[in-house]
């Protein structure tokens, strides 16, 4: 039988687990709410025409691009460590630590979504994709932490490891390339293009298409 200093001590994992989640998915939905407010509302006259608010609205095609960017770029952030969290047992000092500075990344990621999406330039892209590495690196350390430190529920395997690490660094890597190719270039659809490649960049390799992502 189990002591009753065991099952308090099973207790105080899973509410501490539980607690960890709960502020987890608030910072994630209050970051994707932040969003919005990077869409500026049109200011035109009250007796303007309707040709005037359209031709308003055509100006904000910016910030509407970098909001769905976002919106997608935080959503699968979400999904990733909503899945990560299921084959949590336990969190740990550090655990929570890390979990906090990838939570801080999130959450900041309104801000250059709203400058890459008033100036439409290099520089607010390379903010941007700085911004969006920080977070990744920040989860990819979460991740390896976890399982050194014995947190997950099953042991992964070498091979599922080595898939997921490359997954990260395929992902991570796609935003970083894209910073020195649009300053040089000043072309920002070439970053977007590293975007999409980078996080499918695994799939090209021997074997990447297997593992676990």
């Amino acid at each position: 039988m189990e002591s009753e200093s065991d099952t308090n001590s099973e207790r105080m994992k899973a509410y501490d687990l539980s607690r960890t989640i709960s502020l987890s998915d608030g910072i994630f939905a209050f970051a994707l709410t932040l969003l919005v407010l990077s869409i500026s509302v049109p200011q035109v006259s009250q007796v303007g025409s309707s040709g005037e608010l359209w031709t308003a609205l055509k100006s904000r095609e910016g910030e509407l691009m970098s909001y769905l960017i976002s919106f997608a770029v935080i959503g699968s952030f979400w999904i990733r460590h909503h899945k990560f969290c299921g084959t949590l047992k336990a969190v740990d000092g550090p655990f929570l630590a890390i979990n906090l500075v990838y939570l801080a990344t999130v959450a900041f990621i309104p801000y250059p979504t709203q400058l890459l999406g008033d100036f439409q330039d290099s520089t607010a892209f390379a903010v941007y994709a700085s911004a969006i590495s920080i977070s990744i690196i920040a989860s990819v350390v979460l991740a390896e932490h976890s399982t050194r430190a014995g947190l997950l529920t099953s042991e992964p395997s070498a091979a599922e490891r080595k898939a997921d690490r490359i997954d990260g660094i395929s992902v991570i890597l796609g935003f970083v390339i894209s910073i020195p190719l649009v300053l040089l270039a000043g072309d920002l659809w070439l970053g977007y293009l590293c975007w999409i490649i980078g996080p499918n960049f695994h799939y090209l390799l021997p074997g990447g298409g297997s593992g676990k992502h």
